[in-house]
This record gives C-alpha cells, sequence and structure tokens, in this order.
C-alpha cells in the first residue's frame, strides 16, 4: 500500500470523526494553513543564544504589552526592549532555538517539561527539572518564589555556568490574586482512572474567550496577575544572580487578533502562527556584579526516561489534546 494512499485514509477517518466539529476544523485550519502560510513568509525572530548575557529569565508566554504595563508599575531594574521571539509557543521556541546544536556552557532551571520532551539528553550542561520535583498537585503549576530558589541553588552548583530559568508564569493556570477557573480536571481525573485516551472536556481560558463565556478584560486581568505573581521572583533572581541578567519570553499569547491576511482570530499560542501577538516579547537586561567566567564542558547529567507524568502536566498547561 503506497503511503498516500495510507495519508488519503488517515485524512478521511480524521474528518468523519470531527465532521461537524467547527472547533476542530478551525484547529486543522490554523496548523495546516495558516502556520505554512507564516513558515513561508518566514520569521526574523531572534535567536536568544544570539544575546549576550550570563543569566537568562525566560517568562512563558508573556506578550510584550502585558510586560510593558506591569513594568511600568514596578520596581524592576532595566531598560525594557522589544524582541520577535523566534516562534508563538514553546515547542518551537525550543526546537528552533536549541534543537539544532549543543550548549555545555549552560545549565537550563526548567519549570516546563516541554524542555525534557523535545530537546536531546545532552543538549545543556545540566537541566534541572523543577516541574517534576515540585510541582504544586493542587494548583497545577510550580510557583514562582520556588522556582527562583532552585535556580540560586543552581547557580551556587554551577557558578562557571550560563543560566537560563524558564518559570511557568503569566502562562496559566491563572493563581495570582485573580483567578479564572481553569482547564484539566476531568482529563486529570480520567487519567488518574486509567483513562489515558481522556481528553479535557473543559476550556482553557482563552477558550472560554473565544467562546463568548469570559471577556477580554476579565481574561487581561487574570493574565496581568499571574505576572505580577511572578515580579517578585524576577526581581529576586535579578538582584542576587552574578553577572548580566536578561528578562524575556518564548512567547506571547493570542486574545482574538487576526492572523492577518486570513478571516480568522487567534487565541492562546498555536505553534507557528507568528503574528505581533504572540512574537513580540519583553527584553531587559540588568547587570549585577561582575560578569561570569564560562566555560563548556561535558554534560552533567545522565539519560533518563520521561515521567509517565508528564505528558499529564503538559495537559494541565494546555499544549496538548
Amino acid at each position: 500500500m503506497e503511503d498516500s494512499d495510507v495519508n488519503l485514509r488517515y485524512a478521511l477517518s480524521e474528518i468523519r470523526k470531527h465532521g461537524l466539529d467547527r472547533a476542530w476544523w478551525r484547529r486543522r485550519f490554523l496548523t495546516r494553513v495558516v502556520s505554512k502560510y507564516y513558515e513561508a513568509t518566514g520569521n526574523d525572530g531572534t535567536r536568544v543564544t544570539a544575546e549576550d548575557w550570563d543569566n537568562l529569565l525566560v517568562l512563558d508566554a508573556c506578550r510584550y504589552d502585558l510586560f510593558e504595563e506591569v513594568f511600568a508599575d514596578s520596581d524592576l531594574p532595566g531598560k525594557l526592549q522589544k524582541r520577535q521571539s523566534i516562534d508563538s509557543a514553546t515547542p518551537g521556541f525550543l526546537e528552533r532555538t536549541f534543537g539544532d546544536g549543543t550548549y555545555h556552557d549552560i545549565v537550563y532551571v526548567t519549570a516546563n517539561p516541554y524542555v525534557r520532551l523535545r530537546l536531546d539528553d545532552g543538549t545543556f550542561h545540566a537541566v534541572v527539572d523543577v516541574w517534576e520535583d515540585d510541582w504544586d498537585e493542587e494548583d497545577n503549576t510550580v510557583y514562582p518564589d520556588v522556582l527562583a530558589e532552585r535556580a540560586l541553588s543552581a547557580a551556587d552548583r554551577y557558578p562557571d555556568k550560563r543560566l537560563i530559568v524558564h518559570f511557568i508564569q503569566p502562562h496559566y493556570p491563572f493563581v495570582g490574586e485573580t483567578r479564572i477557573g481553569e482547564s484539566s480536571d476531568f482529563t486529570i481525573r480520567e487519567h488518574a482512572l486509567g483513562n489515558d485516551d481522556a481528553v479535557s472536556e473543559s476550556l482553557t481560558p482563552f477558550e472560554r474567550l473565544k467562546r463568548g463565556d469570559l471577556d477580554r478584560d476579565t481574561v487581561w486581568e487574570a493574565y496581568r496577575s499571574n505576572l505580577e505573581l511572578a515580579i517578585p521572583a524576577v526581581r529576586q533572581l535579578l538582584e542576587r544572580l552574578n553577572g548580566k541578567n536578561a528578562v524575556t519570553a518564548d512567547h506571547g499569547n493570542a486574545l482574538g487578533e487576526r492572523a492577518s491576511p486570513f478571516p480568522i482570530r487567534v487565541y492562546g499560542h498555536p505553534q507557528g502562527i507568528t503574528i505581533p501577538a504572540l512574537t513580540d516579547v519583553p527584553w531587559i537586561e540588568y547587570q549585577n556584579g561582575s560578569r561570569k567566567t564560562v566555560r563548556a564542558e561535558h554534560p552533567a547529567g545522565t539519560d533518563r526516561d520521561v515521567a509517565d507524568s508528564t505528558q499529564h502536566r503538559l495537559q494541565q498547561l494546555g499544549y496538548t489534546e
């Protein structure tokens, strides 16, 4: 049987299964048509590895205008600039930034499981999987103060390595002062009962915005509150990590902006949709003391299988269907 026959048969089975599901057709159009258009037209995003820093703090899903708004009310040091991310979702950001080489002068401290799933073992000198050890089971997140403490410990352990610290916030779940009911409760429960094929029947805040269940101001306030939750931890790291520090984001979040030139609105952060709402990200720099003397060394860790809980936690973050 030819591969084309298999592909056609698969496509027909998917259409029969989802043919009346408008949300499914919309996702397929975004991934199969719109993302291909943006791929063909190019993305001039900056690889963070091309920038000069000793410690890089990455805020997950933080669009530039959100950070600009919070930065104006904060006492964070440094001058705010705008950068264009290399992709519109964490998998693409990681793969396009680090997927083609090794970075044995970097230790990656992460609250996001995608670093383990999307990059090869040995990409960095070491990876500190905070999501594995310090996951808050009730709120389905890693709190920023916990991540900051793990980052400071890593800095002490690896003084001659550059450090990347990858927060979850302001990515939902929104656990700041303003909260919105989150997704994944149904899926988590079903997986706990052994139904690994379960798909969440609840919606993310951005999907609820698309449906009209929430208004933009409500979602924006919870989104902002989640970033505000992370600011004290960001400040702590800027003031305690030695060297040239930078703060940025892997991508943004869309709240109904159009994917020009297509007549379709975008919500959340689908991969490959490189509109400004998803690729305009903040960049600030602040030097604390003298620069690090950095050296690359063979990776410190050993190969490990991905824990079964990783996929569950990615679903809790809304990354998988």
